[in-house]
């Protein structure tokens, strides 16, 4: 039963999609044997006759139960069901919030198998790049590196818009085998700002791109500590890039991608060791500040006004 009653959950619906998409291909009669229940409203009624029904005809059966909020005690209802799920019937719970101490949650873990399926945060940049760039060769084609950066700054880190973005440059370039930058500049459509456009003004000391930056992000609810991870090990690159070590060597040391080392030792330029150290030590008193409460906003702009200064 180990595979057989599968939870779902996580801020990722186009890895939820894709993984669901996967499994509806097994089922050899879908029109027969795919039942999808909305679960927004739960009809316990109905879940249960599904979780007790047999296949139709020949093969298996998969049932997707939709919008699950599996926070709710009402779901302890169908606990018992759960073991008894005919041998050929997959289910899959799709949560759209979960409590991880819930009895059908512990009992789910037990007998069956959990998935989580989250977004890339805003500072894993090189799992983002590496993902848009496996699409987009599973598609036919090549990414410029320079052009997958360019497509993460223009329209954010929400993946099915990423994906979607990706499909239309793949028919705009035709029979070309790489799309380049200047593909990405003329046709990509602006989605919700991206960390790393922030991250990029406050290396160029443009406040006022980099306040304007903060100031959506902060409306999007992007967690104000990560952002502070990413200017951090950005400052500890570039500082360590003034030591004139190898850029390759920089690399293993930070576990940074090449390509982001080099692009932070150009930047490095235009500040000073001193400025350097002194940015890291003030990204450490604002992250104590944050963790200690106070008004959040106002600190990171306060920071963001040093940062770009001297």
């Amino acid at each position: 039963m180990a595979n057989q009653i599968l939870l779902f959950h996580g801020d990722c619906e186009l890895l939820i999609l894709e993984k669901i998409n996967e499994l509806k291909k097994k089922i050899s009669n879908p029109s027969l044997n795919l039942e999808q229940i909305d679960a927004e409203k739960p009809n316990l009624e109905r879940v249960v006759s599904a979780l007790s029904t047999q296949p139709f005809m020949f093969g298996d059966k998969l049932i997707i139960i939709k919008g699950a909020d599996l926070k709710l005690e009402i779901w302890d209802s169908v606990l018992s069901f759960l073991g008894t799920v005919p041998a050929n019937v997959k289910v899959i719970f799709w949560a759209n919030s979960v409590n991880k101490k819930s009895k059908i949650y512990k009992l789910i873990d037990k007998i069956g198998e959990i998935y989580e399926f989250k977004s890339y945060a805003p500072w894993e940049e090189d799992q983002l790049v590496s993902f848009l760039m496996r699409r987009v060769k599973y598609a036919g084609k090549g990414i410029e590196r320079p052009a997958t950066l360019r497509l993460c700054e223009t329209c954010g880190n929400n993946l099915m818009k990423l994906s979607g973005e990706i499909e239309k440059l793949v028919t705009f370039i035709g029979d070309r085998k790489n799309i380049k930058e200047s593909d990405v500049s003329a046709l990509a459509s602006p989605g919700e700002i991206s960390v790393f456009v922030l991250s990029e003004a406050v290396a160029d000391k443009d406040l006022a791109k980099s306040l304007t930056s903060f100031r959506i992000l902060q409306k999007n609810g992007v967690v104000l500590v990560g952002i502070i991870s990413l200017l951090a090990n950005q400052f500890r690159i570039m500082l360590a890039s003034k030591s004139r070590k190898n850029s390759m060597d920089i690399a293993r040391i930070f576990s940074a991608n090449p390509y982001f080392v080099k692009k932070c030792a150009k930047k490095a330029s235009k500040f000073s060791e001193a400025d350097l150290e002194r940015n890291l030590g003030l990204l450490l008193e604002t992250d104590l500040k944050l963790k200690s409460g106070g008004e959040q906003g106002t600190a990171f702009e306060l920071l963001l006004t040093e940062l770009c200064s001297g």
